[in-house]
């Protein structure tokens, strides 16, 4: 237990706080930072047509006003600053703020990314196919990459060996120093931002609130969930770490296996993030010209101190259960039961034969079932970010008006429905038992048995046409024999609609019931009714004092089945009602079904199934508890 609680608080997301915070008057949407190599200032682009250099403290070093929107800056090892906008320019700057140089380019300059040290500098313009690497020194294009589809965003790896560019049709091309083309994969969705690291790892944020993780040949290795549309991405320049902001103002920090190590929410959109190169500080762009400073670097040692610690609990685990398996074999040697080993092997064929039948049972069967008790602490999201947050989704049960209103509903069932899977079946039963004529007997079971070849759906579907307002049985009849004020819509009214559907089914004879207890009445003893008959006991004694006692295991049984039925049951309301009208017919297992199909909410799904799996555990143990069986 110790070591599972140790690993499982080392999944837990850790927390950091903003160590500084600035604004930047007038900058709206913060569209891009730049981080020195050294760490020690950055640079700021905003929609607002700025572009500001700051120390890493947040002290305003020089700032630059462009004549439109500054689509990205570009911080390099000397120093300088490049600066692109939509005003068609490349602006560069040195470390002092001087303008060195002034490059119009013809078309508004949508992004721009170089390594570290610049040598590697490419930009790409509106509607543009192509991705144009440049000289930084003079802002002159060098030489151009086509891609054959509108470039989206453009990203440099720090060493300036890798240059991705993410186009419009959801494809990402990766290329080599030169602009060769190398690779081109594809995207799940829209693409919003790439990171790209030294090793050829891409990673990408897209408008369908999904990052996803791609090695240099272009093989998708994991994806994360976010809460919003994946607005920009950072690698650090080893690519053991990603930062991630979304339009809802959460910003994320990633290892490069996608599981989350920490997050945090601001009130507004978070635009832009970015890593300091051994991704300890990261800075983040909101859409209201803030920029935060999160210090991340014990975030990041903890992640790297709980692998260590992971992989020292494995090893451990995995000793432990060779050390038992070794005791165990050395136990079983000195009491000479090794030959059970011998009986496993002479009968090998057999448990071979065995084994598909029960791998199913574990995949189809038991592993859902466990899963969906783990699950139920989570939100859960499969192939993606699974969160855990305890007893939330218990808690959230009593405040869901449709679960609340759905277990009154789920009482009213649970007590017609033992009615109706109790009573006519017995009676009927007894009927068939007490025909004088075998043959009539045979007859009967034969004729309601035969019913168990209609499907239930079909079954519904006609009673759903005998309650149809216009056309219906019911309400046609009641027009033909003079009552037609009291024609209705039974389904379409909430006061109503529970109990036409309990009502359906009438008169209510299960076959599987009926069969139970005239099995049941079969096995009775011919001696005990005789004897009772020569004590002067009528029909209606034998049944009280002989026929019910006797029944008792088929009541046990019956009763098991009715309950599990009935809570976990929803399809003939799914296929009638939905649960209307208004939520009049809804019942927990719609809850459940909703939950996972329309809603995509498997976590609160799966603390529902646990909730009805605890109830029909409870009911049944006070069902074994109290009727008594001749055998307890």
């Amino acid at each position: 237990m110790f070591l599972m609680l140790t690993m499982i608080l080392g999944l837990l997301p850790q927390a950091a706080m903003a160590k500084d915070k600035w604004s930047i008057d007038g900058a709206g949407d913060i569209t891009s930072i730049s981080i020195a190599q050294d760490g020690s200032r950055l640079a700021i682009g905003s929609h607002g047509a700025k572009a500001n250099v700051y120390s890493s403290d947040g002290e305003p070093i020089f700032g630059f006003d462009a004549k439109n929107v500054v689509t990205g800056v570009q911080l390099m090892k000397n120093g300088d600053l490049i600066v692109s906008s939509d005003d068609r320019h490349l602006y560069a700057f040195d470390a002092k703020g001087t303008k060195l140089w002034d490059k119009n380019m013809k078309l508004q300059i949508k992004g721009i990314s170089s390594s570290l040290d610049g040598l590697v500098t490419a930009v790409f313009t509106q509607r543009s196919e192509n991705v144009v690497f440049i000289d930084p020194a003079t802002g002159d294009p060098k030489n151009e990459a086509k891609t054959g589809a509108i470039i989206k965003t453009i990203k440099v790896s720090p060493n300036g060996k890798w240059v991705a560019a993410a186009s419009s049709d959801q494809y990402i091309h990766l290329m080599n120093e030169q602009g060769e083309v190398l690779r081109k994969f594809g995207a799940s969705g829209q693409i919003m931002s790439i990171a790209v690291s030294d090793q050829g790892e891409t990673a990408v944020g897209t408008e369908s609130k999904r990052v996803e993780w791609f090695d240099q040949d272009g093989k998708r290795q994991h994806s994360f969930s976010t809460r919003d549309s994946a607005t920009h991405v950072s690698y650090t320049a080893d690519g053991k770490y990603l930062a991630v902001s979304d339009l809802s103002g959460y910003f994320y920090l990633l290892d490069s296996k996608g599981k989350q190590l920490w997050e945090t929410k601001i009130n507004g959109q978070g635009r832009n993030v970015e890593l300091d190169t051994e991704g300890k500080i990261l800075y983040a762009g909101t859409g209201d010209g803030q920029v935060l400073k999160y210090d991340v670097g014990a975030i990041v040692s903890q992640a790297q101190k709980q692998g260590k610690v992971r992989m020292g609990l494995w090893a451990a685990a995995s000793l432990v259960v060779i050390a038992a398996i070794w005791l165990g074999l050395r136990m079983m040697k000195k009491r000479n039961r090794l030959g059970v080993f011998l009986d496993i092997w002479k009968s090998k064929w057999v448990y071979l034969g065995l084994a598909p039948t029960f791998i199913l049972l574990l995949t189809f069967l038991y592993f859902p079932a466990f899963s969906g008790l783990f699950h139920s602490l989570y939100k859960w999201q499969p192939g993606a970010r699974t969160t855990f947050i305890g007893l939330d989704n218990f808690r959230r049960m009593f405040h869901d008006p449709y679960v609340v209103h759905g277990i009154g509903n789920l009482l009213i069932l649970i007590i017609t429905g033992l009615v109706k899977t109790i009573i006519p079946p017995l009676i009927v039963a007894e009927l068939i038992y007490h025909l004088r004529s075998k043959r009539m007997q045979y007859g009967f079971r034969t004729a309601f048995t035969a019913s168990m070849v209609i499907p239930g759906v079909a079954m519904l579907l006609v009673w759903q046409n005998l309650y149809d307002p216009n056309l219906g049985l019911f309400n046609n009849f009641l027009e033909l024999i003079g009552l037609g004020s009291w024609a209705h819509g039974w389904l379409g009214d909430p006061k109503t609609a529970l109990w036409a559907l309990i009502f359906m089914g009438f008169p209510f004879v299960g076959i599987l019931q009926l069969l139970v207890f005239y099995a049941g009445l079969l096995s009775i003893p011919v001696e005990l009714v005789e004897s009772a008959k020569i004590d002067g006991a009528g029909l209606p004694r034998i049944i009280r004092s002989i026929h019910l006692p006797l029944l008792a295991g088929q009541f046990k049984f019956l009763i098991i089945l009715a309950l599990i039925g009935i809570v976990q049951d929803f399809n003939g309301i799914l296929i009638v009602t939905g649960g209307g009208p208004m939520d009049s017919t809804y019942v927990p297992a719609l809850q459940m079904y909703y939950a996972a199909t329309k809603f995509n909410d498997l976590g609160y799904a799966s603390a529902l199934g646990v909730s009805m799996f605890v109830v029909i555990m409870i009911i049944t143990i006070i069902n074994l508890k109290f009727i008594r069986t001749e055998n307890d």
